[in-house]
């Protein structure tokens, strides 16, 4: 993954670079920072979650996004043990949606995951997310089924959904 700076559609500059060990610390507390709107419909991976993307890039492509120095944004693809498929997660600071940041990272997860000749990329994201659906399709992932989960107390329906890369 190459580092990167992008002009974001509210004219804030941003960094997008390969998530380091040395992030640890600013990712929990990007995690901690968001709001519980944010947060609604996704799992803030755990400190014990970040350590293992940390110790093993291997299995992820990892990535962060920066403004003012501070970590805004992270995004990776969890690869299978075989190293052939991933599951996709997006995760941006309330500051920042809206702004076209989840479109950025998006367009560097796609571009590594093809590079490194994943076969497919699945998520999940809860249907009422209508942003991050309509973000999702914008890249070409498409619904496979809808199941009713329960995330942070509240039950909702969420969409599995996946994109082939390479056959």
């Amino acid at each position: 993954m190459e580092h990167k700076t992008y002009t974001l559609n509210d004219g804030r500059e941003v960094h997008l670079r390969p998530l380091q060990p040395s992030d640890k610390e600013q990712l929990v507390q990007l995690y901690d920072s968001m709001s519980d709107s944010a947060l609604r419909w996704t799992k803030a991976p755990k400190d014990e979650e970040i350590e293992q993307i940390i110790q093993f890039p291997d299995y992820y492509i990892s990535l962060v996004t920066e403004h003012d120095n501070k970590i805004i944004g992270h995004g990776e693809i969890k690869k299978d043990s075989e190293k052939m498929n991933g599951e996709l997660n997006v995760h941006v600071h309330q500051d920042y949606h809206g702004v076209g940041l989840g479109t950025v990272m998006m367009i560097a997860l796609m571009r590594d995951a093809t590079r490194q000749d994943l076969h497919t990329i699945n998520l999940q994201v809860a249907a009422e997310n209508r942003k991050a659906v309509r973000l999702f399709r914008k890249f070409g992932f498409q619904q496979i089924s809808t199941i009713r989960e329960t995330s942070r107390g509240e039950e909702h329906d969420a969409f599995l959904m996946f994109k082939i890369l390479k056959m």
